[in-house]
This record gives C-alpha cells, structure tokens and sequence, in this order.
C-alpha cells in the first residue's frame, strides 16, 4: 500500500480508523485519497483488518492491526483502542473520502472539537435498482442538502468522527462486548451532552453492487443483531416493551424507509427500485423482531 506512506502521524489530533473485514475489499482506494490530501498528512492512520487472507506485513506510516474473521464493531473498538489522536474519524473501504474531505473535517474540529462529526454519503453512479435501494434505505438522510438543513439527528457509520475521550469514557461496557455499536454508543454520547454536528462537505462517494438475496439477508443479520443488542442493553421493563411493540415494527420501519425515498440523491430512479425498498424495510422489521425474542444468536459476529 505505497499510498500509505505518504501519510505520517505525529502528535495527532485526528486518528483515521479504516475498518476493513468484506474479504473482496481493499484499503487501498481510500489510502490513496487521503493521500492526496495534504490535510491528512498530520492524521494518525490505523487500519483494522479482519480479512481471513489479509497479506501479512507493516505498511509504513500506518498501524495494523490484524484480526481475521472480527466483525465491523469490534474492529471498530480495536481501532479506537489503538489510537492516540484526541479524534477517531471511521472510514470503510467501499466510501472513499472525496476531494476536501479533511480539509472539511480540519475546519470542523476548529469550530466544535468537543462535538461528533457525521459528514455526506454521496452515491458513486447510479447503480442497479438493487443498489439504489439499498443505498436510501442507509444512507438517504446523509445527502449533503440534507444535512445543510439541519434535520440530521444521526451519524453515518462509514462516515464519521468521535471525541476519543467521550467515547472510550461512555461506551467502555458496549465497546468491550459489542464494540462500537454505532447506534447505543451514539445515544451514549448524546445523553453526556456530546453535539452531533453534520459536516455537509466532509464527504465519501459510495460504491457498492448487490444482490437482493444477499442484501436481504444481510440486513436482516444487521437488524436481528440491533434489537437482541438493544433488548440485551435496556432495563428490564423496557425489553419487554420492545418485545410487546414488536408489531408495530414493520409499519414503522417501511414509513420512515420509504419517506426517506425522495430525500435521496440517487440520479435517476431505476425501476423496481422502491419495491426493493419495501423487500428490504420487511427483512429489517423481521431480523429486528427476531433480535427482540430471541436474541442476537450468531447475527453479530457475522456483520460486514
């Protein structure tokens, strides 16, 4: 990864985690970006590799560390652990920073560097129906207009900066079990008084290719992982509200999903693509339901 070098770290304030684990993706499109940007070249870069066949050896300029088969949150929480910088910005391989990116975050921390950082996730091309569906359903609230409106209330996961302090001193039990499970440590956060700020030009360009079959079935391990995770969280009185409120589910996740839909900058909507919408807001509702009965089961330990 030669584009790792021309990155250095000393006395850091921002630490880059770039979270690899899918076995077909690779680090080194995003390294070369950051490399491009000369703001990067202060950050401390970390990569956690959870390839089962990640190449052996130390890149110059960056820290590895070497987890096969560890799922995104806990090589999330590796990452964090490793870091020394005061600000822990999460990058994934398929969201690659665009041009700017940490000029944008630079200028950001100035201004707020006590807050949490979520910037834009833009659409690489227009994909498949498939794609474009999957794309609203995870990203539609990040596009840049919607951030610069100042509705965001959420931080994407690929896409994003903590204070190192705030995190490790609030989410220390999820990141030792779960690891950083963005959406607990991120309510965490909020309730210590941590400012979620949206950064609309702190942005990534997002590329991916999906199957529906395999999409289906990813999210549903993504969200039978969240609600045995949040039952597994919550005091015992409200488990047993979420349990009873399972029904609603469904109807809750398609009119948040499918509302989203016009706020999301995909180019031209392909056909089919707001019935893969509705297919993908049921698998959710049911791997969230499942989660909530009968508990996470192998779900988390299988997320890419």
């Amino acid at each position: 990864m030669p584009a790792a070098a021309a990155i250095a770290a000393a006395a850091p304030d921002v630490a880059v985690i770039l979270i690899v684990r899918d076995p077909a993706d690779t680090p080194d499109a995003v390294l070369a970006a950051l490399a491009a940007q000369p703001e990067a070249a202060g950050f401390e870069l970390i990569l956690a590799d959870g390839r089962p066949d990640a190449t052996p050896g130390q890149p110059p300029g960056i820290t590895v560390i070497r987890a096969p088969g560890l799922n995104m949150p806990l090589l999330k929480a590796r990452g964090a652990a490793a870091a020394t910088a005061r600000a822990l910005a999460f990058l994934e391989p398929k969201a690659v920073p665009a041009p700017g990116w940490a000029a944008a975050l630079v200028r950001a921390r100035a201004a707020a560097p006590q807050a949490a950082l979520g910037g834009t996730v833009r659409m690489a091309g227009g994909g498949s129906a498939t794609d474009q569906a999957a794309f609203i359903f995870e990203y539609a609230d990040f596009s840049a207009a919607q951030l610069a409106s100042g509705r965001a209330f959420d931080l994407p996961g690929n896409n994003m900066v903590l204070p190192r302090t705030a995190l490790l001193a609030h989410c220390a039990d999820i990141l030792a079990t779960d690891g950083l499970n963005k959406p607990f440590c991120q309510a965490r956060l909020v309730a210590a008084g941590i400012a979620l700020r949206p950064v609309p030009d702190m942005a990534v360009a997002m590329a991916t290719s999906h199957r529906l079959g395999r999409l289906l079935s990813s999210r549903m391990r993504y969200a039978r992982c969240f609600g045995g995770t949040r039952v597994a969280l919550a005091p015992a009185g409200r488990r047993w509200r979420y349990r009873l409120g399972a029904p609603l589910v469904p109807l809750l996740v398609l009119a948040r999903r499918m509302g989203s839909a016009g706020r999301a900058a995909t180019g031209p909507r392909r056909p089919g693509t707001l019935p893969a919408l509705a297919l993908l807001c049921l698998a959710w509702a049911a791997g969230e339901i499942a989660g909530y009965w009968r508990g996470p089961g192998g779900a988390c330990g299988r997320l890419y």
